[in-house]
């Protein structure tokens, strides 16, 4: 079929490469300065049957997961399988994230927990992906607040070094890199909060300006297993690198993996900010040009 997704493999270093030519029809009301007469996430534009899941309830929202009319992916295509799905962060219309209140980014992170145990009981998933892009320059089409969830077949690439090194790692130091990795930056210069359950630091090699990785203190396995008072603090951490963010005037990306099949896991969320594009060194040589020193980062952050 003409329109059908499917996914490719390239030859010389295995990265799959999903095809989705049903994603150009995608509604977009970043892209031109006029906006589009509707907005397809807010509540009255919203059909009761598109909602996979709600809290309170469907009727009086507050955040929902719902169906994602131009998936890549599908669980009725064997060439591209897995599911994708969008999280409607708040039914006001809403544009930034920073402007939402700590409750309402707790809820968005109970969502990602709900959503994520629900498509673990799909076997042929290996990998979900929880995520948000802040902003045109972070790939978001629509201005109405909104995150994502995308769970493949796939593994990708990066997901399976990053689990071959975290194996490595485990096998000859009998310790997790990630609980490793904050006792020794806890104080430090990369450091730029903390509390009783999470860390931020600014990672020693970051790959954008300002980036930020928010890590638990506890040693546990994806988003699913956050308690309650570890959501909460995970939200606080996103809603400050969120509002110094939006200072810079900076679109983001920030995004927690989880690789269903890797048992050596810590979890942890990365902030990616895009206030530049990726040219021909990075795209060429993969190498990546960095401006400003996580040290830097962190002192801006911690003014």
């Amino acid at each position: 079929m003409k329109n059908k997704a499917e996914t490719r493999y390239n030859p010389f270093n295995g990265h799959g490469i999903i095809f989705a030519p049903k994603r150009q029809k995608r509604p977009n009301d970043i892209k031109n300065v006029t906006k589009i007469l509707s907005c397809p996430f807010c509540p009255k534009e919203i059909k009761n049957k598109d909602i996979l899941q709600a809290w309170p309830n469907k009727n009086s929202w507050q955040v929902i997961a719902k169906k994602n009319i131009f998936p890549a992916l599908s669980k009725n295509n064997q060439s591209a399988y897995g599911y994708q799905e969008i999280i409607v962060d708040s039914r006001r219309h809403c544009e930034d994230f920073a402007d939402l209140s700590l409750k309402q980014i707790s809820l968005v992170l109970k969502m990602f927990q709900k959503r994520s145990n629900k498509l673990t009981k799909d076997k042929k998933i290996n990998y979900i992906l929880c995520f948000k892009n802040q902003g045109r320059a972070a790939g978001a089409s629509l201005r109405h607040i909104h995150s994502q969830i995308f769970a493949s077949a796939i593994l990708p690439p990066d997901i399976i070094e990053e689990g071959v090194k975290t194996a490595l790692y485990q096998k000859q130091h009998k310790n997790c890199p990630y609980c490793q990795l904050n006792k020794k930056e806890e104080g430090g210069v990369r450091q730029i909060y903390q509390d009783k359950h999470i860390l931020i630091l600014s990672p020693f090699a970051s790959e954008f300006p300002y980036e930020a990785w928010i890590i638990s203190r506890r040693h546990l396995d994806n988003i699913c297993l956050l308690n309650e008072k570890e959501i909460n603090s995970v939200a606080r951490a996103l809603k400050f690198i969120a509002t110094k963010l939006k200072e810079l005037d900076y679109d983001f990306n920030f995004f927690a993996h989880n690789d269903l099949k890797n048992p050596y896991q810590h979890f942890y969320l990365k902030v990616q900010p895009r206030p530049n594009i990726w040219a021909g060194v990075e795209l060429g040589s993969g190498l990546i040009i960095n401006q400003t020193l996580p040290e830097d980062a962190t002192k801006y952050y911690k003014k």
